[in-house]
């Protein structure tokens, strides 16, 4: 008979199955760019953005396997997402898990830096809500009007971007060096013989700086529904017209159903079938398609895309105005997302 008195040690392959499955799936890694040009003013060291990072994607990842349970995705980058691999209630262990380790490493941070742990449960609770009504408006199949929805991606995607900022200005020094990148070699070598300029961390325009990263987050989601709907690569990775799939309200939806009222109760009916629990057939995908086309919706996406661009480079031009300081790295981010197909 077993001894039932004594125990062992039980390893970690379970967790983090799915942990390192999505952490190996190829990304862009926006947000750890982000990060690392945002310190083009802020001046954290290498072991203050390593936890910032690691809390980061921690909670990014998180989000992205309970975001393709949510929409019962098939694909994530190419690759069959998580839970179509590991399960669905593993990933739903593992994510939270990936929570609860980004929160120990606040914790542990914020011995030193108390302010710290409010910023990233305030973060928390934002991304939680704007999700929350992401869903609810999919569960409905009821479409939001355009301001409701941004307020939504303010949560969802904004907050993430507005959380790594507020996390950055707490690690920040008191005063940060300022190293402009617009001067010429020769004005570069005249500075570096007189004193280096400084700001104090407490005069920065933060309200401007959340502001930028905000747009940011409203560029990031308005894109991702439209290339969702528009791009070849897109497809290839996540599936064609996934959003469609998955029963979403996405910005293209409601801009159709706001321009044609006619053909908002077709789309809404078409979406509620995954309520239903019905999949979405091929044709019923391409009759959704063709109302967003034939009422200018994804030419009116396209159009919130490119002010959204502009509100962007406005907003980014008034940082770097009143911090005295050009962020190439910054506005070599925003070239990426910038890179948008006319319909």
């Amino acid at each position: 008979m077993a001894d039932i008195t004594s125990s062992t040690e039980l390893d970690d392959t379970a967790l983090n199955g799915p942990i390192d499955y999505i952490n190996a799936l190829p990304s862009k890694n926006i947000r750890t760019k982000l990060v690392a040009a945002l310190n083009t003013w802020l001046n954290l060291s290498p072991q203050q953005l390593t936890v910032i990072k690691e809390i980061i994607t921690d909670l990014h990842n998180s989000s992205l396997i309970l975001d393709d349970i949510q929409d019962d995705s098939e694909l994530r980058r190419g690759s069959p997402t998580t839970h179509r691999v590991f399960g669905s209630a593993q990933c739903i262990n593992s994510a939270t898990y990936m929570v609860v380790h980004a929160a120990q490493r606040a914790h542990s941070a914020s011995i030193v830096y108390p302010d710290l742990m409010p910023v990233f449960l305030d973060g928390l609770a934002e991304l939680a809500k704007g999700q929350s009504w992401d869903l609810q408006w999919k569960f409905e199949a009821r479409c939001p009007s355009v301001q409701e929805y941004m307020a939504m991606i303010d949560g969802k995607t904004g907050a993430m971007f507005v959380m790594l900022l507020r996390m950055m200005v707490v690690f920040a020094p008191a005063k940060t060096t300022m190293e402009t990148q617009t001067q010429t070699e020769t004005e570069t070598q005249t500075q570096s013989q007189s004193a280096t300029p400084t700001i104090s961390v407490k005069s920065w325009p933060l309200s401007d700086l959340e502001r930028l990263m905000q747009l940011l987050g409203r560029l990031f989601q308005v894109r991702d529904d439209y290339q969702n709907l528009r791009d070849e690569t897109y497809a290839k990775q996540k599936g064609f017209c996934e959003d469609l799939d998955e029963g979403k309200i996405s910005f293209p939806v409601i801009a159709c159903c706001e321009a044609d009222p006619s053909a908002r109760a077709s789309m809404l009916n078409l979406l509620g079938a995954k309520k239903q629990g019905k999949r979405v057939s091929e044709a019923q995908k391409m009759q959704m398609l063709r109302l967003i086309l034939d009422s200018g919706a994804l030419h009116r996406t396209w159009e919130v895309i490119q002010c959204l661009i502009e509100e962007i480079r406005a907003a980014l031009g008034v940082v770097e105005e009143r911090l005295g300081a050009r962020n190439s790295a910054l506005r070599l981010i925003i070239l990426l997302l910038v890179d948008v197909q006319a319909p």
